[in-house]
């Protein structure tokens, strides 16, 4: 079970291959826009090569690969993406900090611009991937509770179910004894 971030805004994203990236307010969707073209083939340098005297396995990707995936809109939106605001401003925070802290130390301000971007770059990725370390877990947590929820579910209807049944039995029980009562009230023996 998926549990992406909920969209905050009521309009369908600007991507459809990535859910997370949104549409601006500025640019709403516009209803006479042409069809999507078709999706092209697959990429024949992932393909295995028919000249193999064997079928090779499907290669590993490239960074030139990685780097074709990548559309100008990419970055005008990335910033969409859950997790980045707080990976930047993290980023932004702590390299502002050190370049401010060697500057003031005594670092010429080319050197210590230099640490600015790099304890910022760092600071960003580092804060990045502990955020979305921190909602893998939650993910799985949610997963964990919709199991354990459901399973008490389960076991909360069979325990009813079983309830019903004894309730049914004493139920029939009480009336076979009542209808033996009737039909025998005359006899004195």
């Amino acid at each position: 079970m998926s549990t992406q971030q909920p969209s905050s805004r009521s309009h369908a994203p600007a991507d459809p291959n990535r859910s997370w990236i949104q549409q601006t307010d500025a640019a709403p969707p516009s209803t006479s826009q042409p069809p999507r073209p078709p999706v092209p083939p697959p990429n024949p340098q992932l393909q295995p090569s028919p000249t193999d005297g064997q079928q090779s396995p499907t290669r590993q990707p490239t960074i030139v690969d990685a780097m074709q995936t990548i559309k100008p809109s990419d970055f005008l939106t990335f910033h969409q993406a859950p997790c980045a605001r707080t990976g930047l401003l993290t980023g932004i925070g702590a390299g502002a900090a050190v370049g401010a802290l060697r500057w003031i130390l005594g670092l010429p301000v080319p050197r210590a611009a230099n640490w600015a971007v790099g304890t910022g770059v760092l600071g960003a990725i580092g804060q990045y991937e502990y955020c979305q370390f921190r909602r893998h877990q939650e993910r799985e947590k949610v997963k964990r509770v919709v199991e354990v929820y459901a399973a008490k579910q389960a076991r909360e209807k069979k325990e009813k179910e079983e309830q019903e049944r004894r309730e049914r039995e004493k139920a029939l029980a009480k009336e076979r004894e009542e209808a033996e009562k009737r039909r025998r009230w005359w006899r004195f023996w």
